[in-house]
């Protein structure tokens, strides 16, 4: 298996997490490697189970994302992802922002 893995446009149920990480754990993967993305694109991040899976998650293992190509539209679709991740996990914009942005970093910049 690869040193990291990102899950992305995550859409599983809070009750897949267990079987993922446990996958994870035994592929030698750390958890804290393990990432998900939930872009505002996608019909699933408006979803009622949504914000209780990005709670189980955690802002830590969360990256921020897209899927969308026109350079405008992507940028009104990430501030929507900044907005609903920090109803989800009850912190501020400026802080999901931020720890997306430092989980990006640890996810493509840092060696394993």
């Amino acid at each position: 298996l690869p040193p990291k893995i990102y899950f992305h446009a995550f859409s599983g149920k809070a009750g897949a997490l267990p079987s993922i990480r446990s996958a994870c754990t035994k592929g030698n993967i750390p958890l804290e490697d393990v990432y998900f993305g939930f872009p505002p694109a996608i019909k699933n991040f408006y979803a009622p189970k949504t914000p209780g899976i990005m709670k189980e998650i955690g802002i830590r293992q969360m990256l921020l994302e897209t899927d969308l190509e026109d350079a405008t539209s992507a940028w009104d679709d990430l501030k929507r992802g900044v907005t609903g991740i920090s109803e989800a996990v009850n912190m501020t914009e400026s802080e999901v922002a931020t720890t997306t942005y430092n989980n990006a970093h640890r996810f493509y910049f840092e060696a394993v």
